[in-house]
């Protein structure tokens, strides 16, 4: 049986996670990530990450927070996962660049919520 995650951590695990996957694709250009397996291999494994903590966050804290697209999230973890394959790379390539930094933003608007005094989520 495996024990179930704080809402506080799984939002520090997605906003981890995103932060690995700027490190990972800060300095180089769309054409050296499809010559680095490693660093595709790296990225994959993240978006895994922010996918599956994401389909645990608590449903209040999701029902709170509709501006955040959490079916897609766990959704392009289920891709990744069940057709690793078939990764369409130009169009992750454009999500980490133009989608991850909103999501950033509003996962660290959550974690900041989650430890201000007034609120716990």
């Amino acid at each position: 049986m495996s024990e179930k995650r704080p809402a506080s951590l799984l939002l520090f695990d997605i906003a981890e996670s995103i932060g690995k996957i700027e490190d990972y694709t800060r300095d180089i250009s769309f054409e050296q990530l499809m010559q680095d397996e490693r660093t595709k291999d790296a990225i994959l494994r993240n978006i895994q990450i922010i996918g599956e903590a994401s389909k645990h966050v608590p449903d209040p804290l999701v029902a709170k927070h509709p501006d955040i697209d959490w079916s897609g999230i766990a959704g392009l973890r289920d891709i990744i996962t069940h057709r690793y394959f078939r990764v369409d790379w130009k169009l992750l390539w454009t999500s980490i660049h133009e989608e991850l930094p909103v999501l950033k933003s509003q996962i660290r608007k959550l974690i900041k919520e989650d430890t201000s005094p007034s609120g716990k989520s």
